[in-house]
């Protein structure tokens, strides 16, 4: 059996060999478990920053003070761009876009929108709305293509009487008729159905009876 001093001597050895990597396993553990710490904290202060610059913006557009929403729009597009307030943001922006009548860049914010938030619900209303802006652009072909993917059944009633909207602007009857009627029978059930109704009606196409 080794005596106290040839322990001593090995464990002096072993720290020397050893030592280094055993103090820097220490200090990437506490720094990882730090980091992590400070990575919540970033986080959390980040949402909390972002929500008071959507809550602004919010505050901002419903006073009709579009300035100061786009401002702020644009600081979280600039500095919260991977935060759901950014969509909301893109929202807005191509809101007051359209109020404006600059349609193009309400096109690309909702393009964008789209391009991010893939097949969630906030990229069924993006698309919704960019087809109606691309009819106010005269685009009508590219307003259906817009609409050519498979939505969710709420959505049929806009989408439909929508497409119908498209169809009948470009003179074609058959298919606005049955784009209406696609609308009045679907559920949920359309949000004005009289109006539904007299866009059918003025088609001279007859109803679903």
């Amino acid at each position: 059996m080794a005596t106290d001093e040839e322990q001593v001597e090995k464990l002096k050895q072993w720290w020397k060999e050893n030592g280094r990597a055993v103090v820097a396993g220490i200090v990437i553990g506490v720094g990882s478990l730090i980091g992590y710490r400070y990575w919540i904290d970033y986080q959390e202060t980040n949402a909390e920053q972002a929500s008071s610059h959507f809550i602004q913006m919010v505050e901002a557009i419903e006073s009709g003070n579009n300035s100061v929403a786009d401002d702020e729009a644009n600081t979280l597009l600039n500095q919260y761009a991977s935060s759901e307030y950014a969509t909301m943001a893109r929202f807005a922006l191509a809101k007051t876009r359209v109020e404006d009548e600059d349609y193009e860049k309400a096109r690309h914010h909702l393009q964008q929108i789209i391009g991010k938030a893939e097949d969630s619900p906030l990229s069924y209303v993006a698309r919704r709305r960019l087809a109606t802006v691309q009819l106010q652009m005269t685009d009508y072909d590219e307003a259906l293509k817009t609409l050519s993917i498979d939505f969710p059944e709420q959505f049929t009633a806009s989408i439909e009487e929508l497409r119908g909207d498209l169809y009948a602007i470009q003179g074609k009857k058959a298919e606005a008729a049955d784009a209406y009627r696609k609308a009045q029978i679907s559920q949920p059930a359309p949000a004005n159905t009289d109006f539904l109704q007299q866009k059918l009606d003025d088609l001279g196409m007859g109803s679903t009876g």
